[in-house]
């Protein structure tokens, strides 16, 4: 099942990212980056906002299946390219920017671990919300395949990649990951494997579960500059 693929190849990365007792904290780190997804401002609107787009888009969804089962909305080639984005290509295209990134530059193996174990926790906890709402929502797919339409799993999956990629290499590269996010979000109806309000409620989650992570990063490394006083004068202290 794509969700044990998920979790044990992110779960795996955690274990080789945590020392031992950082492994202690990753139920606290979990618990952290979705209080963050939660009560952040911004995050709550941007759900709020993805929810109602959802609810509205609801009447459309049967209208939008048949345009893009007659029409079409992707190219082959572009559908098949956003399918695996979203599937387990666009976390491995993440983890070696972040492995690449470190060698470029000559990063300290503590940040280069501390990216990873961000960026898994980010995904994992994706995992685990989405699949609990396909789980308890049981909405049947357009395709009839199953009951998990409801939120889109690559889409989420996608938006939190993005996300993640916007926290790390700023706006230009994060622009980049959420085109990618939207193609994957796209193909999915394309393929009838999703509905419209299925890519727009996981397009929220994605990206509000992947900032909430991203607040907690940030916090967690960032570095704060002191002048103490010594025996010499004054010496400048940088504390994490």
């Amino acid at each position: 099942m794509k969700f044990t693929n998920y979790m044990l190849s992110f779960l795996i990365l955690i274990s080789f990212s945590a020392g031992q007792d950082s492994r202690k904290e990753i139920p606290q780190k979990l618990y952290g980056g979705l209080k963050y997804s939660i009560t952040d401002r911004m995050n709550r609107l941007i759900f709020a906002t993805s929810a109602l787009a959802a609810i509205g888009s609801y009447q459309y969804d049967q209208k939008v299946k048949k345009y893009a089962l007659r029409e079409g909305l992707l190219s082959d080639d572009l559908s098949r390219a956003g399918d695996l984005y979203g599937g387990e290509l666009g976390h491995w295209i993440l983890w070696t920017t972040i492995l690449a990134h470190s060698k470029l530059t000559d990063e300290p193996k503590n940040e280069f671990w501390e990216k990873i174990e961000f960026s898994s926790l980010a995904l994992t906890a994706n995992a685990l919300v989405t699949y609990l709402l396909k789980f308890g929502i049981g909405r049947e797919r357009p395709n009839g395949g199953d009951n998990f339409s409801f939120p889109s799993g690559h889409t989420s999956h996608s938006f939190t990649i993005a996300a993640v990629t916007n926290e790390l290499y700023g706006r230009r590269i994060g622009t980049l990951a959420y085109c990618m996010a939207t193609l994957s979000a796209i193909s999915r109806v394309h393929d009838n494997m999703h509905y419209l309000s299925d890519i727009i409620i996981g397009a929220g989650i994605g990206t509000i579960i992947g900032r909430g992570f991203s607040i907690q990063y940030k916090k967690r490394t960032k570095k704060h500059v002191y002048l103490l006083p010594s025996k010499k004068g004054v010496t400048l202290a940088v504390i994490f």
